[in-house]
């Protein structure tokens, strides 16, 4: 098969749909189906082609790069059109179109419909945007709206990164049961660790408690949230990985037991992982965040709010917990009950949880439901 994957984002860009569609693309073209994908380049530089070891191609088109590199806009200059005048040409059977907010995405979807190929708008939100702010979050809402039914207008058809997401897509008045979930290497992940020791940077024994949280710091992700959580249990150590919006106010009443680290790379994350009791994740919404997977992949417990991947990953709630309220409170007690497990219970429960990683999460899963969702536009 030829599939052509439109992501508006894409590495050395950082983020879970970029990792997504890079890893997605990878297995396709590992299992000798032909694969280009389209993507922004945020500079200059970066415009045109290149070939992925693995055996597809990158095409990154002429971009403006707004929202400090969060929202690039196609420029329709003559060297673009000719990069979809070729794509066109080369005749992909499958369109995947990541996202449904990006212009980029928009054109996707428009060259679905012009060339009559079999077309999938994967959405990768449970939640409208954010940049929390809520006169732009108005201003983000209502283009949302306007975009997705611009899209309905044509022959595609929707598909959620996970439950959550596809159940989501309501708000907008489409109804899909097609979910292409998100997925890891959870060997590979666990490979790529770098062996950096976390707890004797912070000064902690290898049997006390560490509360991880890795994301963007702002308040959609719930970073304020964990450093409330922190206040409330004191003798557990709570650490954050990232950076963002709330980056200097944490830092500023950060109590004792929690410590900032900065953005990591993806082997430090492994790392730290490895070492963590539980990972927290309080955010306001999530298609399916890469790390519950990436948890998963260690048999890290989850303490989450009720977003998308939460229930793929935490297939047993014994394995955590998914919180029916996003508070600091509800944060702390669900940390707590997970931490007053047995050493019994938590060797057998993160067991059960990586074992299920491994294999109900993995590409090979998702490369069959990508399939299952395409042939079903086919028949």
């Amino acid at each position: 098969m030829r599939y052509a994957i439109f992501s508006a984002l894409y590495p050395p860009h950082l983020g879970g749909v970029e990792r997504f569609t890079q890893n997605l693309a990878r297995g396709l073209a590992e299992r000798g189906d032909e694969v280009r994908v389209i993507t922004s380049a945020l500079s200059p530089e970066d415009v045109g082609e290149e070939r992925d070891a693995a055996g597809f191609t990158v095409v990154r088109l002429a971009s403006h790069s707004l929202l400090d590199g969060r929202l690039p806009v196609v420029r329709l200059v003559g060297s673009v059109r000719e990069e979809l005048e070729n794509l066109a040409g080369w005749k992909a059977e499958r369109i995947l179109v990541n996202t449904r907010f990006y212009p980029l995405s928009l054109v996707g979807a428009a060259m679905g419909y012009k060339e009559h190929a079999n077309t999938i708008v994967l959405d990768h939100g449970s939640g409208y945007l954010t940049l929390d702010n809520p006169t732009f979050d108005v201003a983000i809402r209502r283009y949302e709206q306007i975009v997705t039914r611009h899209m309905e207008r044509g022959s595609v058809r929707f598909a959620g990164i996970s439950a959550k997401s596809a159940a989501w897509l309501r708000e907008f008045d489409i109804e899909t049961d097609l979910v292409v979930p998100n997925a890891i290497d959870a060997a590979a992940f666990r490979a790529e660790a770098t062996g950096r020791r976390f707890r004797a940077e912070l000064g902690l024994s290898e049997d006390a408690p560490l509360v991880v949280y890795a994301g963007r710091l702002t308040s959609a992700k719930g970073a304020g949230i964990v450093l409330e959580a922190a206040r409330m249990l004191p003798s557990v150590a709570f650490v954050l990985a990232g950076e963002g919006d709330l980056e200097e106010e944490i830092r500023a009443h950060a109590p004792k037991n929690l410590s900032l680290l900065g953005p990591l790379s993806h082997g430090d994350l492994s790392s730290l992982l490895s070492e963590a009791s539980v990972l927290a994740l309080p955010s306001v919404s999530e298609g399916f965040a890469t790390v519950l997977l990436e948890a998963g992949a260690w048999g890290v417990p989850i303490v989450a709010s009720e977003v998308g991947g939460a229930d793929e990953v935490l297939a047993a709630r014994s394995w955590g917990a998914i919180l029916d309220r996003r508070t600091p409170l509800a944060l702390a007690e669900g940390v707590d009950r997970v931490l007053s497990w047995s050493p019994g219970e938590r060797a057998a429960r993160s067991e059960a949880l990586r074992k299920h990683v491994e294999t109900a999460c993995s590409w090979d899963a998702t490369l069959a439901a990508l399939d299952e969702a395409f042939a079903r536009g086919e028949g």
